[in-house]
């Protein structure tokens, strides 16, 4: 990757990818995040359905066909996991209105990235640590899927490259679902078009844009991504139950 990126925001990047960096590093900082040897058996079955045989949502019964412990273990586990910031439940709802599950395991990335370089005294920077964490978690909720490699490729280097403010790619973010063009590409355009007329502040992006509407004209043309309608995450009730 040619692009500069930050030692957090490359680690979590090249994990993303599913270099054979991730197991390795599983393995060996498991323990110092808390971990046990069940919740990272656990961990890798899920990966295994969604990777290899397009289960995003794997369920409990299918879990426990490939495990040795019981369906009760198995959700107290994952209860643990959501709650501990190494597992997610992401609900969407496509253009039919159906929703779907998926569990996503960029939380557990973040950790492992953020554990890995304390080990080796490469702390990361905790303010753009908890900037990229806000603007994955945003980009995600908004767009009602998780984050491609490429999709978190292109928020750092926004971040670390273009020198874009949080808050303003914030807005620009706002400003494309407003004109139901919610892509990457189109929010790329917004961002440059802003930093050429040196707009600095979300107040400044709000009034630019809503005169920029007012001639019409949208900050790009051509094939767009499709706009899909999103809800906030639900959980299901076994994971906000004690466990």
């Amino acid at each position: 990757m040619d692009r500069k990126m930050s030692p957090h925001a490359a680690l979590v990047h090249g994990l993303s990818q599913g270099s054979s960096a991730f197991p390795v590093m599983l393995f060996t900082e498991y323990n110092r995040l808390g971990l046990t040897e069940g919740q990272v058996m656990l961990l890798l079955h899920i990966i295994v359905f969604q990777e290899k045989e397009g289960t995003p949502f794997p369920t409990v019964s299918q879990l426990e066909e490939r495990m040795s412990v019981s369906a009760d273990q198995i959700v107290r586990w994952l209860q643990t996991l959501v709650r501990g910031g190494f597992l997610e439940i992401e609900e969407s709802v496509d253009e039919d209105g159906l929703r779907s599950e998926r569990y996503s395991i960029s939380p557990l990335l973040q950790q492992l990235a953020a554990s890995c370089l304390d080990r080796h005294g490469a702390k990361p920077d905790e303010g753009a640590k908890a900037t990229y964490d806000n603007l994955f978690q945003l980009f995600e909720r908004e767009f009602g899927r998780p984050l491609s490699p490429m999709d978190c490729e292109t928020l750092s280097q926004w971040v670390d490259v273009d020198g874009h403010k949080e808050e303003l790619i914030v807005a620009a973010l706002r400003e494309a679902v407003f004109v139901g063009k919610p892509s990457f590409r189109y929010i790329d355009r917004i961002l440059l078009e802003w930093q050429r007329n040196q707009v600095r502040t979300p107040e400044e992006a709000v009034e630019f844009s809503r005169r920029f509407r007012q001639k019409g004209v949208l900050y790009q043309s051509g094939e767009e991504q499709k706009d899909r309608d999103t809800d906030s995450f639900s959980f299901y009730n076994w994971v906000n139950q004690g466990g």
